[in-house]
């Protein structure tokens, strides 16, 4: 049975994505700056690259790696039971799945 979407199940289901996300992001920053900084600005300074291109090598290693946990937090949320409510993928066409 499809149930209404409210502001109050939107924001639970929200928050669960939120939370797991912003755990998941700052650990992994956490851990992924201080290794890889310490990494990626000691080898790059010593092949006399400027102080810019450890930035962006560190930004773009970042970016991929944030995109990557936040798929990861969404298919953590989609597996969740919130209740009175669950989020299921439900095929739109009638034919069986592949």
């Amino acid at each position: 049975m499809e149930l209404e979407m409210t502001w109050h199940r939107v924001i639970r289901v929200w928050w669960a994505y939120f939370w797991r996300a912003l755990v998941l992001t700052m650990t992994a920053s956490a851990l992924f700056g201080i290794v890889a900084g310490i990494v990626i600005a000691t080898v790059l300074s010593k092949a006399g690259a400027s102080t810019e291109i450890p930035q962006l090598v560190l930004a773009s290693i970042a970016s991929v790696v944030g995109l990557a946990l936040s798929l990861l937090t969404m298919k953590f949320v989609l597996g969740c039971n919130f209740g009175e409510f669950r989020i299921a993928l439900v095929s739109n066409s009638p034919r069986p799945p592949r």
